[in-house]
């Protein structure tokens, strides 16, 4: 990376010291391991609910029998390997002029211990783009417990085949462990845990929050974060679409994230049989807006649950952020 051209800043635009920045980072990894061992996710607000992973995982299973009883399972299984690059055009108004095509590629939902030889996939399809960062919006492993050794080797693949001069920044999912954070950072991924960089070009910059997964691990850290008064243009990024409401209310301008897999399961024209989104239920794909803040939902590269898809496609998607000219 080329810091003379690109200045990040790896804390947060107060210029915290290093010390209350790792207080903080250690408070989050206490907390997050409580609710990690809770068998509850727990929402805005308070909200709280029991987790019913296990019963889905029955449900899978069974789901899984079936499709290969009448035929279908092979071919479910060469969609969900059938990753599309989804290339993307999104203009501002406040766009800082120096960021005009700025590109990024957003990686998310990899679940690379479902479908084998995915980060092969992966690596083969980015080996030709050019962007300027790369953010991972969540989702690593395809359980929600247990192991997560058998992502580490394919991970560390995919982040020595992306070249950004940016970095590669992420945030976790609800299917991932605080203790991945460590890992990945070793790896040159940066792990945003409720946390703020910026990124500057000459003398414009812009910011980057990445939020912890609201989907089952909400705390009012993340609220905090977003509430933080930044005078940039300001990325979201998130695993899931849940927090767009709070996200535009704070003049966000871009809402990155991921956690719905389009769907994975569709009936015919990509109608969703289930996207796991108890709030922002209608940005559970593609692009969107909310009042002024643009928002895009990505299908996610991997699968979960059972490896097929139907009806909606795995992608990695390439976002280039445009000034909008004035006629």
């Amino acid at each position: 990376m080329d810091k003379s051209l690109n200045e990040i800043d790896r804390q947060d635009m107060k210029k915290q010291p290093v010390n209350l920045r790792e207080e903080k980072r250690k408070l989050w990894a206490v907390t997050r391991s409580c609710l990690e061992a809770n068998t509850h996710k727990h929402k805005r607000y308070g909200g709280r609910r029991k987790s019913h992973w296990t019963l889905f995982e029955r449900l899978n299973m069974i789901f899984g029998i079936f499709l290969k009883i009448v035929g279908l399972y092979a071919r479910g299984h060469r969609n969900a390997k059938n990753v599309v690059i989804t290339e993307v055009e999104i203009t501002f108004k406040n766009l800082p002029g120096s960021f005009h095509e700025y590109k990024i590629l957003h990686l998310t939902d990899l679940h690379l211990d479902c479908v084998k030889g995915l980060e092969n996939i992966i690596c083969e399809k980015i080996k030709d783009l050019n962007y300027d960062l790369c953010v991972i919006t969540g989702d690593y492993r395809e359980k929600i417990h247990g192991t997560f050794k058998q992502i580490l080797t394919p991970m560390k693949r995919i982040a020595r085949a992306v070249e950004a001069q940016d970095g590669i920044w992420a945030v976790l999912g609800n299917h991932d462990s605080y203790l991945m954070v460590n890992p990945l950072e070793a790896m040159g991924i940066s792990v945003l845990t409720n946390e703020t960089v910026s990124i500057s070009r000459g003398n414009e910059k812009i910011v980057v929050s990445g939020i912890d997964d609201p989907n089952c691990y909400y705390t009012d850290q993340a609220l905090s974060c977003l509430e933080e008064d930044f005078d940039a243009f300001k990325i979201a990024l998130v695993h899931s679409p849940e927090l767009y409401d709070i996200a535009a209310k704070n003049d966000y301008d871009l809402y990155l994230c991921g956690h719905t897999h389009g769907g994975q399961i569709c009936l015919p024209g990509g109608i969703p049989l289930i996207t796991h989104v108890p709030h922002g239920k209608r940005y559970y794909r593609g692009l969107w807006q909310y009042h002024n803040m643009m928002g895009y939902t990505s299908q996610g590269c991997g699968s979960s649950g059972i490896p097929v898809r139907y009806n909606t496609h795995a992608e990695i998607a390439l976002l280039t952020l445009k000034v909008k000219r004035e006629n």
